[in-house]
């Protein structure tokens, strides 16, 4: 009896907790969740990809609220490619691929960009999230 009271504790703490993040604006990390550190000299730029298959409604999206120092980068949506590889296919519907961003640093400091993989119509927790950190140093 006593390790069911211990377990139901601890879930219950867990369950806490994740309820303060859910209120502070900060989604908890998930299984799925992915991260990524670029290091860049002011001026330099980086591309970055992520899977993606639109079709099914999922697109990925920057979380501006989030993301943190936003003004140190610029980014910019460097298109969708659908399969794999460097083989170009004729188009099909509901077959994946890669959507990649551009990332240019701006000034000196660190930022990070938060992505959310998520259809924009609806009202749910996004389906992964992918956070860039970008390390700036001065030139």
């Amino acid at each position: 009896m006593r390790t069911s009271f211990t377990t139901f504790r601890r879930l219950g703490l867990l369950g806490m907790l994740a309820g303060i993040a859910l209120v502070a604006g900060v989604a908890p990390p998930r299984a799925d969740d992915t991260a990524e550190t670029l290091r860049l000299a002011v001026g330099g730029e980086a591309t970055f990809s992520l899977k993606e298959n639109p079709s099914t409604g999922y697109r990925w999206h920057l979380d501006t609220k989030a993301s943190r120092n936003l003004d140190l980068i610029e980014i910019s949506d460097a298109g969708y490619r659908q399969g794999g590889g460097d083989v170009v296919h004729q188009p099909m519907v509901g077959v994946p691929g890669t959507r990649s961003f551009r990332i240019i640093a701006r000034n000196d400091g660190t930022a990070t960009a938060v992505f959310d993989y998520l259809r924009d119509w609806e009202n749910q927790p996004p389906a992964q999230r992918h956070t860039v950190t970008v390390e700036i140093a001065p030139r």
